[in-house]
């Protein structure tokens, strides 16, 4: 079923478009509809012929009473003047009838226009035969061309259009022919075969290595790398093989493809101010003091080295609270939340419930329609939405209806007893209340109103 729209009166402001295919005689149609199945009018070309008459309420065209053409030959006048004169009283034709003069040579004939002068003006000449020898009168020629007007024959005259012509700059012309009569001066340079010239040389010409090459001369512009070497030759090019073949190392030194290194040991320089090490000389650099009132911890043997005693270190140290020692130089973690105490003040707080919940709450907006109460939300959907069902409605009578939603404004949507919607119309009354009124008697209708 359709969705009903049952508001008393409808207004719509802006333009209604509908899609559908108009097939009932309840159907709204469109203007596109109108014009392509509806006759609007009469055009003004046939105005006098067809009028639109109404045939039980229905509009009808009627075609008017038509006139029918009248031909007329007339084997008298021998001239359409003469026609004039003797024969049109400017009422005894209408339009589009249709006169033969026989007598005129050749036979003429005329069409009535309509008009009301009762001149020739009111007609109009359909056809004027002529003969050959008339035709042939109206005819001429001009230079370059002859015309025969007793045969009717055009030809053309050559001596005429040979004078016509003549020969420009790099032509002659004579008895109709054109030969080239011209320089290199008056020909114009093609893209293919080009006319000599420097630009193009110097175009054309390029250096190779070792050579650079401007406006036509050449000039030297090599270095070594153009030059080869003579074998045998004095003077050489530098080389890393020649200089490699040249150097070698000596005592604690070593050459080798361009690097110099030192190869040696301290055997091979002599000791000076600062001394090599050697073991004897670091212990007896090394000692251990006595303690008088300490435990003692480091022992030092005859070779030089250093102990620590490890049991009178552990025998120092022993675990505190959160903290455990295996007596072995190992101490643990062993504290949980209550080992640790929260200092006042601090930054970074333990977890409770009561501070969570102290610190949670809802903005206080006076439309806020959240509530928040000891650590839970909750949104009612009695605040958002409230449903009248099985409600009557008497036809054009409003039923007013106490939402208490806070808003004027609100949504309203309805649906009939087969759970289709409706449109009714919705006067907003309040920010409590709203008025609906449908345009028929209605039962077991479903209201709802919703923020």
């Amino acid at each position: 079923m359709a969705q009903r729209f049952l508001a008393p009166e409808i207004i719509a402001e802006g333009v209604i478009k509908q899609n559908g295919t108009v097939s009932d005689d309840a159907h709204l149609v469109t203007r596109g509809y109108l014009h392509q199945n509806v006759l609007n009018g009469i055009h003004a070309d046939s105005a006098n012929y067809i009028e639109v008459v109404q045939d039980g309420g229905v509009n009808k065209l009627k075609v008017k009473p038509l006139t029918v053409t009248d031909v007329t030959v007339d084997n008298t006048q021998s001239s359409f003047a003469n026609f004039i004169s003797n024969v049109y009283t400017g009422s005894n034709f209408q339009e589009g009838d249709i006169v033969f003069l026989a007598q005129t040579s050749p036979v003429e004939s005329y069409i009535h226009n309509g008009g009301s002068a009762g001149t020739g003006d009111d007609w109009e000449l359909i056809n004027s035969g002529l003969s050959d020898a008339q035709i042939r009168a109206k005819l001429s020629a001009s230079s370059g061309i002859n015309y025969n007007a007793t045969t009717g024959e055009f030809t053309a005259d050559q001596a005429e259009i040979q004078a016509f012509f003549s020969a420009g700059t790099g032509l002659a012309y004579s008895a109709g022919q054109f030969s080239l009569n011209a320089t290199s001066d008056q020909i114009t340079e093609g893209s293919s075969n080009l006319f000599y010239s420097d630009s193009l040389v110097d175009g054309y010409l390029a250096a190779g290595q070792g050579l650079s090459y401007s406006n036509g001369v050449f000039t030297l512009a090599a270095n070594t790398d153009d030059i080869t070497q003579s074998a045998g030759a004095t003077n050489k090019f530098y080389a890393d093989s020649l200089v490699d073949a040249h150097l070698s190392g000596g005592t604690a030194i070593t050459y080798n493809a361009g690097q110099i290194s030192f190869s040696g040991d301290t055997g091979d320089v002599a000791e000076g101010t600062n001394l090599y090490f050697t073991d004897a000389r670091a212990r007896n650099a090394l000692s251990v003091a006595t303690l008088t009132n300490d435990i003692q911890l480091l022992s030092k043997d005859t070779n030089g080295v250093l102990s620590v005693a490890l049991s009178g270190v552990f025998n120092e140290f022993s675990a505190g609270q959160g903290l455990s020692w295996d007596g072995g130089g190992e101490f643990s973690l062993d504290a949980n939340t209550d080992d640790i105490t929260e200092l006042v003040g601090a930054t970074n707080k333990w977890y409770t419930t009561a501070r969570v919940q102290a610190d949670v709450g809802v903005s206080s907006n006076t439309d806020e329609l959240i509530n928040y109460s000891a650590g839970e939300f909750s949104l009612r959907l009695s605040e958002l939405r409230k449903e009248f069902s099985n409600q009557s409605l008497t036809a054009n009578t409003a039923l007013t209806l106490t939402h208490s939603l806070g808003k004027k404004l609100v949504h309203v949507s309805a649906m009939d007893s087969n759970s289709e919607a409706i449109d009714l119309k919705v006067v907003y009354v309040s920010t409590s209340q709203v008025a609906v009124t449908s345009t028929i008697n209605l039962t077991g209708v479903d209201i709802a109103v919703s923020v």
